[in-house]
């Protein structure tokens, strides 16, 4: 539609599209992302944290004790006793969140869809409403024509003549104006899969 002869698609293609270029639904995906690594942090406060620890010591204690380059080493295991008891609220809020974005991505996902399945159906419409505009100015320009012989040879009145030349300029304005519609429905079908450039 933008261009002279360029077929539109299938609407699989469109929507496909729609899924890979919308920045809404790029946005939503990093909440999700971060929505599960959220609850991963909230699943590891259940967890025993593992330290270890090291140091150097030097030690001169005069007439008593001389220590040099000692190490010492160790592993400390540590866990919060209350959380067997008590439940974890950050993790149920997390999951929550999780399962809310997935509804919401399900909501977007099916609008995007019911979007450009609505403009693809405008986009089909207005190209079909082309072929019967130039159908219908066809049959203008030829009754003008039949008009205009008739006309010269004095078989018509200048009224008749000017009524089909009338008629052939509404049906030449109806075919412009859905030609201006259908490259209009053809820029909204891609605006609604997130390709529209300004070109």
């Amino acid at each position: 539609m933008s261009r002279e002869g360029e077929d539109i698609k299938p609407v699989e293609y469109y929507i496909n599209t729609a899924r890979e270029n919308r920045k809404d639904l790029q946005a939503l995906e990093k909440q999700r992302q971060a929505a599960a690594l959220g609850t991963k942090s909230a699943k590891a406060e259940n967890l025993p944290s593992i330290a270890f620890t090291g140091g150097y010591v030097a030690a001169d204690i005069p007439k008593f004790l001389t220590i040099y380059n000692a190490v010492n080493v160790g592993v400390g295991i540590s866990y919060n006793l209350s959380n067997i008891w008590k439940e974890n609220s950050s993790l149920k809020q997390s999951k929550a969140r999780e399962m809310q974005l997935a509804a919401t991505n399900e909501l977007l996902n099916d609008n995007i869809k019911l979007d450009v399945n609505r403009e693809y159906q405008n986009t089909d419409y207005s190209k079909k409403r082309i072929a019967v505009f130039e159908k219908s100015a066809e049959q203008a320009n030829e009754n003008y024509r039949i008009t205009k012989n008739k006309y010269d040879n004095g078989l018509a009145t200048m009224t008749e003549l000017l009524d089909a030349d009338a008629a052939q300029i509404a049906a030449n304005v109806g075919v412009i104006n859905a030609k201006a519609d259908a490259a209009l429905a053809y820029r909204k079908l891609l605006q609604t899969t997130g390709t529209l450039t300004n070109k």
